[in-house]
């Protein structure tokens, strides 16, 4: 018999539904988008929901033209020296100008964070873990890898600017009492155009030099530029010294683009996109060019090998988690370190203009701002949802044991479920602790700067650690009862659903027990002492029953369901 010599034909890849593709089945891109869901819920209902609770805020405390009229003289009275931190305030009488100089810088940060971490771990990472090692050895070459991971996030940021332009144009225009509330399309498409772009020129700087450094050390490096950045643009008008090194800063090439205040400079947008335009095609031909995973990162102290995760699951799931964990901490003490260190200097120059404590009062009704630990209170508040959005994050690693498919091999082992749901969670808290810890370092370094009283404040850092924690027991307890999965993204809306509420109640003058369903209304003011024991004691039983209840459901239903 005779038999032909030769390569068999190939078979037509099959086809993938459009349904499965939208569910990130098909392509890289498809999957990128998957991936990064937690973080467009997280960012959409943040920003968009800040809008809205500015334009209801301002029109409930400045409903007059006599009243906003005093707001612009009290803005424009602030000492140029806070102006470094607060931005310059353009038109603050209107909805859309007080709204861009008090949330402004908020916006730029926060996006720039999550642009750089997002571009420097969405390849480095993977080719750390070796999991782009299969991928690459399929039909698709490095540089369109690299070409759909930076779409993805390109297309995220495009989302979440959408919902910030709709928010701005819809909440400005529903509360339109006075003259000029009302925002054009075209206002509310540059703001979110230029917080877009500056958040993407942030991420480009960490997206070309992670083939070279790596994850972490170019996140370091591009978020040195940004914070750097924003510093010297901000306290260029006042310090002379700074202009050379501000005029390489993107912030200061967008200063007058006030899209909301009406103030347009549509072509200080342009070097920015170029900028961006570059950085990411150096980062594609990178990635093409280098080995996967090869590296020269900058070296850093290695971890102690008790904390490597190899002596038992309590301290597997506390080492996985501890890096981000020291991540997220450090960034809060910086944040927290300023803040303390400003403090006694605010309350010296509010007490000054007891018009400013008046307005501040009304926006703010339950905090005494005049005072030092009252404006620590009030800020570091704000916290509350950083610290959340890292239980969030933390969450979401304890759940990857079972989506990634390693939770199989771990229950092959003599563990069993419940004890696999409650180590890991265990860790979890372990993390957040240390989290809590360095923020409470960094908190009373401030304070000490700043010549107050240190115990108190420090102490207060504790009610950050019951937040995450109750903020995490709603995660581990959709974990195990519904699907892990989804455990990050409960705990996301947990914390964005609690800030809402939290802003929205005082000035809305909604009732106590709407007010009552957000988690942080029930810590008291523990900055200046005054704590709420049964909100305490609640925390403590929604992370502790939290845990119970996802180890109880996770014996009842099958692994990776």
């Amino acid at each position: 018999m005779a038999v032909q010599a030769g390569s068999a034909p190939l078979s037509r890849a099959p086809s993938v539904p459009f349904r499965s593709r939208v569910w990130g089945f098909g392509s890289i891109y498809a999957k990128t988008m998957r991936d990064s869901r937690l973080a467009l819920i997280v960012l959409s209902g943040l920003l968009g929901g800040l809008l809205l609770y500015a334009a209801i805020a301002l029109n409930a405390a400045y409903s007059t033209l006599a009243s906003r009229s005093e707001l612009t003289g009290l803005v424009n009275d602030i000492p140029q020296a806070l102006r470094g931190i607060t931005g310059n305030p353009v038109n603050v009488g209107t909805i859309g100008g007080y709204f861009s100089w008090k949330y402004g810088p908020l916006y730029e940060i926060s996006v720039g964070i999550w642009s750089i971490l997002a571009l420097s771990s969405t390849l480095a990472a993977e080719a750390r873990r070796g999991s782009l090692d299969m991928v690459a050895a399929s039909p698709f070459g490095k540089r369109r890898i690299a070409v759909e991971k930076l779409a993805a996030h390109v297309t995220g940021m495009t989302i979440v600017m959408a919902v910030v332009a709709l928010t701005a144009w819809a909440s400005t225009n529903a509360f339109d009492h006075l003259p000029g509330d009302a925002l054009p399309v075209s206002a509310c498409v540059g703001f979110a155009l230029w917080v877009g772009l500056l958040g993407l020129v942030s991420g480009s700087v960490a997206w070309a030099l992670a083939p070279f450094v790596g994850r972490a050390s170019s996140a370091g490096v591009a978020g040195a530029v940004l914070m750097g950045g924003y510093v010297v643009s901000g306290y260029a008008p006042s310090v002379p010294a700074l202009a050379i090194p501000a005029d390489l800063s993107w912030f200061y090439w967008t200063a007058g683009h006030v899209p909301l205040a009406g103030q347009y400079d549509w072509l200080s947008l342009v070097p920015v996109a170029i900028v961006t335009v570059v950085l990411f095609a150096v980062g594609v031909e990178a990635f093409g060019r280098r080995d996967l995973g090869s590296s020269s990162a900058i070296p850093v102290p290695a971890m102690p090998g008790a904390l490597l995760g190899t002596s038992g699951p309590v301290r597997r799931s506390f080492g996985e988690r501890l890096p981000l964990a020291l991540a997220w901490g450090i960034g809060l003490a910086i944040y927290g370190g300023l803040i303390a260190a400003s403090s006694r200097s605010f309350s010296t120059e509010m007490n000054k203009t007891p018009d400013m404590v008046k307005l501040l009062h009304q926006v703010f009704p339950t905090y005494d701002v005049a005072s030092a630990g009252g404006f620590l209170q009030l800020m570091v508040g704000l916290g509350f949802i950083a610290v959340g959005l890292a239980a969030a994050t933390l969450v979401s690693g304890w759940a990857s044991d079972e989506t990634d498919g390693r939770l199989e091999l771990l229950l092959a082992t003599p563990m069993v479920r419940a004890r696999w749901a409650i180590a890991g969670g265990i860790g979890v808290f372990g993390a957040i602790a240390v989290l809590t810890a360095v923020t409470m370092a960094g908190i009373a370094l401030g304070v000490a700067s700043a010549g107050g009283d240190i115990v108190t404040p420090a102490v207060g850092t504790l009610s950050l650690a019951l937040y995450a924690g109750a903020a995490a027991g709603v995660g581990f307890a959709v974990g195990g009862l519904v699907r892990s999965s989804i455990a990050g993204e409960a705990t996301a809306l947990v914390v964005i659903l609690s800030s809402l509420i939290d802003l929205f109640a005082p000035p809305l003058h909604l009732p106590d027990w709407f007010h009552g369903l957000a988690l942080n209304a029930h810590m008291g003011q523990p900055m200046v002492g005054h704590w709420d024991v049964p909100g305490v004691v609640a925390c403590l039983a929604i992370a502790v029953g939290g845990l119970f209840l996802g180890a109880w459901g996770m014996r009842r239903r099958d692994v990776g369901r």
